[in-house]
């Protein structure tokens, strides 16, 4: 997991530290306050390009792939109007330390590592959903041109991931690892099915988990791996296969953290840091209560959530839900822009009271109180 990430002249940071919870980590800001930006940046130094042979060269290339800078190159990322060098750096728990520099008109990276060389890759789930675009992002038959104009990498690594198939008999998975029992049963159940594979495409298949004895057939991603005495089993509907495309975006978002769960592309306590940008995207607010404490539930497992979000649902869901006797560990990020100073600014703190300063709560009490002033027959 990253313990903290430090950022300098660097798209839209002029200099930032960020010291980030093992648990729990929400991002809060205004548009143009460099959400996005700073989950990329975690994202790039977790992966496999900012080590090893030539990652100078290959960790330019990926930061030009996930930020595609008009020039084309990793210069075009140093902050405008900066004078210095851009500065990229990330603290991780293991004890590695990597430190990225590069000037306006370069097109290499200079990296420097200090202690284990160890990569453990975050994933990033972005704004938009990616499983109804999954197939058309990683066909052969798609033309990679086209697709790098239209995408970046951030999208194309997913769905990558999302074509993962499940490896064994996923009840029996289930049942025996209290990290993935706690979570996927309760997530397919909330979207009232399970996302995959067939024939090549990634399709829903209505149903929902039951505690039931028996031999069971997972699907046709697993079948003939039968598991006699499953507790708990997948018990599909009658109703036949969709097509990802044809269920509501609400649930391919969900359904994407099922997917990820299931074909073990995210395994909490293993995988490093789930990165999210604006989980609440397109997803019904009654949903929001079970997407969180299925957050909630993976932290505690080990898995560190990193969230950038604008929803104040989301946001008072997440206070309601934490239990502290559970070990539960939020932490709020806000970034602003301070008129008195230059730059995008940052405040920590687990304390929800924070979200009283951002434009997130100032926006819904002004809702409230426009709503109350009608109600009351004022002009």
């Amino acid at each position: 997991m990253i313990t903290n990430l430090k950022l300098k002249n660097f798209t839209a940071f002029t200099e930032l530290s960020i010291d980030f919870s093992p648990g729990i980590n929400i991002i809060l800001g205004e548009n143009g306050t460099g959400k996005t930006q700073l989950l990329k940046a975690i994202l790039a130094l977790n992966g496999p390009e900012a080590r090893g042979k030539l990652a100078g060269e290959r960790l330019a290339r990926k930061l030009c792939r996930l930020y595609l800078p008009l020039s084309e190159k990793v210069g075009g990322l140093r902050r405008s109007g900066s004078r210095g060098e851009a500065m990229l750096s990330a603290s991780f728990a293991w004890g590695q330390e990597i430190t990225v520099r590069f000037k306006g008109a370069d097109t290499e990276t200079r990296v420097q590592v200090s202690g284990k060389e160890h990569a453990v890759p975050a994933i990033f789930i972005p704004t938009k959903e990616v499983l109804s675009l999954a197939r058309g992002l990683s066909v052969e038959e798609a033309d990679p041109k086209t697709i790098d104009l239209i995408f970046d990498d951030s999208y194309i690594d997913l769905a990558k991931l999302l074509f993962e198939k499940v490896d064994g008999n996923l009840s029996r998975k289930i049942q025996e690892d209290p990290r993935l029992s706690s979570i996927i049963p309760r997530i397919t159940n909330l979207i009232g099915g399970k996302y995959t594979l067939k024939g090549g495409n990634i399709c829903f298949q209505a149903g929902q988990y039951k505690e039931r004895g028996g031999p069971t057939i997972e699907d046709a991603e697993t079948a003939g791996q039968v598991f006699k005495s499953s507790k708990v089993q997948f018990v599909p509907a009658e109703s036949t296969q969709l097509s990802s495309s044809m269920t509501a975006e609400g649930f391919r978002k969900i359904g994407m953290l099922q997917r990820l769960l299931s074909n073990g592309s995210l395994i909490p306590g293993s995988t490093g840091p789930l990165l999210w940008d604006e989980p609440e995207s397109n997803l019904n607010p009654k949903l929001m209560k079970d997407l969180v404490l299925a957050f909630l539930e993976l932290a505690r497992n080990g898995q560190q959530v990193i969230l950038a979000t604008h929803d104040y649902v989301l946001l008072k869901w997440f206070d309601l839900l934490m239990n502290k006797g559970k070990g539960d560990h939020v932490v709020f990020h806000r970034l602003f822009r301070d008129a008195a100073s230059e730059g995008i600014q940052l405040e920590s703190k687990s304390d929800y009271n924070i979200i009283g300063r951002s434009a997130i709560s100032s926006t819904f009490a002004e809702l409230y109180d426009e709503d109350v002033k009608r109600a009351l027959g004022a002009d």
